[in-house]
């Protein structure tokens, strides 16, 4: 008998362990939440588009902290994943992501996404090597020249449409970079890119002497957040996101945010003048001003 009471002891005991073992993996498992922490908030896609959007924290770029700053009025933290673009848009059209930043407006992204209201003038211009006469009013001008493009950009519709055309010479590739490198190499004559972009890859690049920009406007277009419309939240979301954009814009803290970011930026290229530069028409959850 007290042999069996040893061994009945030493069964007890190893269950005891065994149960012990698996609450302490239980708790390590199942997350605890506490009555104090924030919000989850909204988690949306991003990209590496210096300065506008970037990897580095804490502001990730200067349209990302526009973002940041907006939410934040209605006290929602806002969570970056940073992804290849084409991957960025995926995740945020599933509803895997509730959205991304930043796009312009395509008319076959409405049926995916709710468009914020317009955070910075978008504009695309023509940089050339800084020893070329180049001058141009209309896109005529440019069928003589050689024109770097990165895959999957839009680059406006007349010009699109004289490359489909083959009037226009288009030398296409999938990165920004090599078509700078290009263009100082003298492989192409002209690339059209966002201008502080451009400036920013060509400071990056140590390419800042040899190649510049012309100031007419390729295309000029809008940036937007958007969110899809696969998430039940999202027009929510877009409601607080557009309250608090229109608080920074009318205080002047977002004017002043953008010229402190992008100082050699001429804040023309920036400026949202058009009241009626909504992606879509109007936004929901919006109320528009009488």
């Amino acid at each position: 008998m007290p042999q069996q009471g040893k061994l009945g002891c030493k069964r007890f005991v190893k269950q005891f362990y065994k149960l012990l073992l698996g609450g302490v993996l239980l708790c390590a498992l199942v997350p605890i939440l506490k009555a104090d922490e924030p919000p989850l908030g909204i988690r949306l896609t991003n990209g590496h588009w210096p300065p506008y959007m970037e990897k580095s924290p804490p502001h990730y770029g200067v349209i990302s902290r526009i973002v940041i700053l907006a939410f934040a009025k209605h006290d929602t933290p806002v969570t970056y994943g940073f992804f290849p673009w084409s991957r960025a848009r995926m995740l945020a059209q599933k509803g895997l992501w509730d959205g991304s930043v930043a796009w312009t407006c395509r008319p076959e992204m409405l049926k995916h996404f709710h468009f914020s209201d317009p955070i910075v003038a978008h504009n695309y211009v023509l940089f050339h090597r800084t020893e070329m006469d180049f001058h141009w009013d209309n896109v005529k001008d440019l069928e003589r020249y050689r024109v770097g493009l990165t895959q999957d950009y839009n680059y406006g519709e007349e010009f699109e449409e004289a490359v489909a055309a083959g009037t226009i010479s288009a030398d296409v590739t999938t990165s920004d970079q090599v078509n700078f490198r290009k263009l100082a190499a003298g492989r192409i004559d002209l690339f059209p890119m966002e201008p502080a972009v451009g400036m920013s890859m060509l400071k990056e690049l140590n390419l800042s002497d040899t190649i510049t920009f012309h100031t007419t406007p390729l295309q000029s277009d809008y940036l937007y957040l958007i969110l899809s419309r696969r998430v039940p939240e999202s027009e929510g979301y877009l409601r607080e996101f557009n309250e608090g954009l229109e608080e920074l814009r009318e205080s002047g803290q977002l004017e002043e945010l953008i010229t402190t970011s992008l100082p050699d930026l001429p804040v023309r290229y920036l400026t949202v003048e058009d009241e009626d530069s909504r992606c879509g028409g109007s936004t929901p959850g919006r109320t528009d001003r009488p």
